[in-house]
């Protein structure tokens, strides 16, 4: 019978790894023109896998930066937020040059170029250059790090207000500047062009970056989540991930006017609808995780997982190189063959990253998948203790 513990170094857990790892390869695939997308693309309700990685990101910073926070402070707290949002910046730019690079290569080689590449890459490619450094123009497939290297920035201040006792009052503030976006024009980019802020509005998108830092943060401080599910509460949730289902999958009709219902499942300003349908899953997978923590253990992802940054970063590239040769998408073989392919690339990417850029890890230490960290952060030893 296959053990509980699994090793965690440095007190990760595989499980949310292994979700993030799953997550950026339905990413991955959504991006490409193949039949796998069927499995991939919306594949549990209404909601796509950026939610999933964005709300997974900020339940991982709540955890790591809170014990960094009880460590050294808000100076330590500030110094890691601003390092962790230039290594992002850096790969993000890293990135849109490759991106801009090869995109000028291969029109001039093969004298095409796909409709999928940014306008402004062809038109002109220096001052795309400059606006991308600036971050003013992140077209598609290139603003989802701009996004996270935002919010990474908001960690000083959010984990200041949950450790100060104001749990309630920094998800008020954050989910009332949510849902006042829904009800505020669309904001059209023609005029501003080539000013691009990408695809996802940051004043809605934050809600759900900071409600994952407050899981985080109550996870490292012992308060209980999901142990102890209200069965009414989980039937009901039950009941809506059905409808998101149901309406995803098996057409189920809607329950409000068209106008309203564009509205609570827009993605840009992440709608009513598609917040809670991603909630109510998120929440009964989090009780199945407590219940069958190895069930959601997966180490080849969660070894992707682990190296999310640089994954991003490389899967923005090779789409963006893959969809100039319209020859890779001809037939189903040759759509799966090469969405195969981009996945495999990613493990290489993780490979290369973890064995020449990253510093040793310390010894893992073996840990249950089921215990909590302890308030102030430290080694858990096998017994549940924390170290000294």
């Amino acid at each position: 019978m296959k053990s509980k513990l699994e090793v965690l170094p440095t007190q990760r857990d595989l499980r949310f790894d292994t979700l993030r790892g799953l997550l950026l390869i339905c990413m991955t695939i959504n991006h490409l023109p193949t039949e796998l997308r069927y499995g991939t693309d919306q594949s549990l309700g209404l909601f796509s896998a950026a939610e999933g990685f964005v709300f997974l990101s900020g339940l991982l910073a709540g955890w790591v930066y809170t014990r960094k926070f009880r460590a050294g402070g808000p100076a330590a707290l500030l110094a890691a937020s601003v390092k962790r949002a230039k290594s992002i910046y850096a790969w993000h730019i890293a990135a849109f040059v490759t991106c801009l690079v090869c995109v000028q290569v291969i029109s001039h080689v093969h004298q095409y170029s796909s409709a999928a590449v940014p306008r402004l890459f062809l038109e002109n490619p220096l001052l795309a250059l400059f606006l991308g450094v600036t971050l003013l123009h992140q077209p598609g497939l290139l603003d989802l790090l701009p996004m996270y290297c935002a919010f990474v920035l908001l960690l000083p201040l959010v984990i200041g207000g949950l450790e100060s006792g104001r749990r309630w009052l920094v998800l008020s503030v954050s989910g009332a500047i949510w849902l006042a976006t829904q009800w505020a024009p669309p904001v059209d980019g023609a005029p501003f062009y080539p000013i691009n802020t990408g695809s996802f509005n940051l004043l809605s998108w934050q809600f759900l970056f900071v409600a994952g830092v407050a899981i985080g943060h109550a996870r490292i401080s012992g308060v209980a989540q999901v142990s102890r599910p209200n069965r009414w509460v989980v039937a009901a949730a039950a009941a809506l991930a059905a409808y998101g289902l149901g309406i995803r999958h098996a057409g189920f009709p809607p329950l409000w006017p068209d106008a309203v219902w564009g509205v609570m499942l827009n993605k840009p300003a992440l709608g009513l609808l598609r917040m809670g349908d991603f909630a109510v899953v998120a929440y009964l997978l989090a009780i199945f995780g407590e219940r069958f923590p190895s069930a959601l253990v997966a180490r080849p992802l969660a070894f992707l997982g682990r190296h999310s940054l640089v994954v991003v970063a490389t899967q923005s590239v090779a789409i963006m190189v893959l969809l100039q040769f319209p020859q890779l998408f001809e037939t189903t073989l040759d759509r799966t063959l090469t969405a195969l392919a981009s996945i495999g690339l990613l493990f290489v990417t993780a490979a290369v990253k973890q064995r020449f850029m990253d510093r040793p890890a310390p010894s893992p230490v073996p840990v249950p998948l089921g215990a909590r960290q302890p308030a102030g952060g430290g080694l858990i030893r096998p017994d549940g203790r924390r170290a000294a």
